[in-house]
């Protein structure tokens, strides 16, 4: 029971229900943690206060817990959603927060709050007074941004803050930084851009290399396209693909030009 802040006799007071914890005691997971799918931490906290953290938060999946300094960290991912970040590290512990008893959250146990929200109440107590509290910001999904750079302390909580980037096909400007304000909402500093080709940046699509001046990008020619044609001498001129009234248009453009 070292994983513990306090000896165990105290919890066997508080918590009578020691049965009922032990399929979460047997599939603890020493010596891993989630890595980047943060929520929020704390310190100071004994394991069975980090799991109950879990249990009252509606968002969080699983917890990461460091021993030697009684320090936890509430995920919302588990290792089945996202197994690229579960990982090998020594002295933490990893438990998920389907394998304890509601019960343990008191009167949060059949609480209404939202997703972003945590409920609060008196731990170890029979009052049945609990509140909902705004607990995170949710994850981005600002269009174009890229998660995957992150940083190992970055969480989404209430005052916290996350580092991203744009994904390829996007530019980016400012720095990346997104902070998670009091009222629940992020504040982002980074605009993703699509980034444009520079043939449509022209107006044309990237297979065209002319238009004729008359005509809209419909009646676009592919210059190259017809330059290489192994039977040029064999096409027919362009004018008798257009419609009657576009070779009219280009009779007159002829003519003007003529006089021109």
């Amino acid at each position: 029971m070292l994983i513990f802040r306090y000896p165990w006799f105290i919890y066997s007071f508080l918590v009578p229900c020691y049965g009922r914890l032990k399929p979460g005691f047997s599939q603890l997971q020493r010596g891993h943690r989630l890595d980047r799918k943060l929520i929020q931490s704390f310190t100071d906290l004994s394991f069975l206060d980090c799991v109950i953290e879990c249990l009252v938060t509606p968002r969080c999946k699983s917890v990461n817990y460091f021993k030697g300094a009684n320090f936890c960290e509430l995920n919302y991912e588990n290792k089945t959603t996202t197994e690229t970040k579960y990982m090998d590290s020594a002295g933490w512990v990893y438990s998920e927060k389907e394998h304890w008893p509601k019960g343990l959250a008191g009167a949060c146990s059949n609480s209404n709050c939202q997703l972003n929200e945590t409920c609060k109440h008196k731990r170890y107590s029979e009052d049945k007074f609990f509140e909902c509290v705004l607990s995170d910001c949710g994850i981005p999904d600002l269009k174009g941004i890229d998660l995957n750079t992150t940083r190992r302390e970055d969480a989404i909580g209430i005052h916290r803050r996350i580092h991203a980037s744009c994904a390829d096909g996007y530019s980016q400007s400012g720095s990346g930084r997104l902070n998670c304000q009091s009222n629940g909402e992020w504040k982002y500093d980074i605009v993703c851009e699509v980034t444009v080709p520079l043939e449509l940046a022209f107006g044309k699509p990237a297979e065209q290399s002319s238009t004729y001046l008359t005509h809209g990008p419909e009646y676009a020619v592919d210059e190259q396209a017809l330059s290489s044609s192994p039977n040029k001498e064999n096409e027919v001129p362009v004018e008798q693909h257009l419609p009657s009234n576009s070779q009219h248009d280009m009779a007159d453009l002829k003519m003007s030009i003529f006089f021109y």
